[in-house]
């Protein structure tokens, strides 16, 4: 006879970092006011981690508080603080920092928005629809990544946009892996970081 519970091993993906904490944000403020543990509860992430990130949308006035009530049972915090969002609210993930300053779009936003806008492009024109501070060869670099995974086709410097994405821009990653050629495997878990930022 077969037990009434079975162990499963599962791969779950949960939110993690400011992107994962803004997309719980959004969909908890809807429904009323939130807390920072409403959000850590969400992700695997620690409550100070969260409440930094909350710490800095305060500053940056993207969120608000709206109440504050004595702490019922364990943790850190004196007292919890119920937030609301903004009517300043992006779909995108805002990037601040420490006092709250937000920062501006990184190289590959700007050329992403850039290629989204043209549909049809050269390197050159890129670069002249970014800021200043994008460089020719960035540009080109990006829509060449772009190229060989199918956004984008042409051969350097001449591309067109055939896969519009949406408005987040596609992120070039590095990953960090062990290979075991004996079985033609990866071990572990692959570590991925955004490059060029």
């Amino acid at each position: 006879m077969r037990s009434l519970l079975d162990m499963v091993k599962i791969n779950l993906k949960v939110p993690r970092g400011e992107a994962g904490f803004w997309s719980i944000i959004l969909k908890l403020d809807p429904a009323g006011p939130w807390t920072i543990r409403q959000v850590g509860d969400r992700t695997n992430s620690s409550l100070k981690i969260v409440d930094n990130y909350v710490r800095r949308l305060l500053l940056a006035e993207f969120v608000t508080v709206v109440a504050t009530e004595a702490r019922k049972g364990p943790g850190n915090f004196a007292q919890a603080r119920y937030f609301r969002l903004t009517e300043k609210c992006p779909l995108v993930a805002p990037r601040i920092k420490q006092d709250g300053t937000v920062l501006p779009e990184t190289g590959n936003e700007q050329v992403w928005r850039a290629i989204r806008m043209l549909k049809s492009f050269s390197a050159l024109e890129l670069h002249q629809h970014c800021a200043s501070d994008v460089a020719p060869g960035s540009a080109g670099n990006y829509a060449r990544a772009l190229a060989a995974a199918g956004v984008v086709v042409g051969t350097w410097p001449n591309y067109r946009l055939v896969r519009d994405l949406g408005p987040q821009a596609p992120k070039l990653l590095s990953a960090r892996m062990v290979f075991d050629p004996n079985a033609t495997a990866v071990l572990g878990d692959v570590v991925a970081r955004e490059v060029g930022q």
